[in-house]
């Protein structure tokens, strides 16, 4: 089922004259562009071409329900988790850590 496209939202005091500016190109992000949202920082919108995202990696990100998405200043403000646990998940064997085979 693909992952639902978050409604866009008006950015308050952005310099650009589109309601949906793109983060790094400042355009319009169109309704019929690949945007992606950063939904874990900046809460603005990208072309998936400006941030380099192949169509591959955008087509698993869309379709992926509890996938986010950060942009590359947001991760490197800090404070974005690259990885979240979703409450109810299964843990998996990474998770506890085994010394010699057996778990610690």
């Amino acid at each position: 089922m693909p992952k639902p496209r978050i409604e866009k939202r008006r950015m308050k005091g952005h310099k650009a004259s589109s309601d949906y500016p793109c983060g790094i190109c400042d355009e319009e992000v169109g309704d019929d562009d690949d945007g992606i949202y950063c939904e874990s920082g900046c809460d603005l919108w990208y072309h998936r071409t400006c941030t380099g995202m192949t169509v591959g990696a955008y087509k698993l990100l869309t379709t992926e329900v509890d996938a986010e998405w950060a942009c590359d200043n947001c991760i490197k403000r800090g404070g974005v988790k690259l990885v979240v646990k979703k409450p109810g998940q299964i843990s998996n064997s990474l998770d506890t850590p085994k010394i010699n085979g057996t778990t610690k």
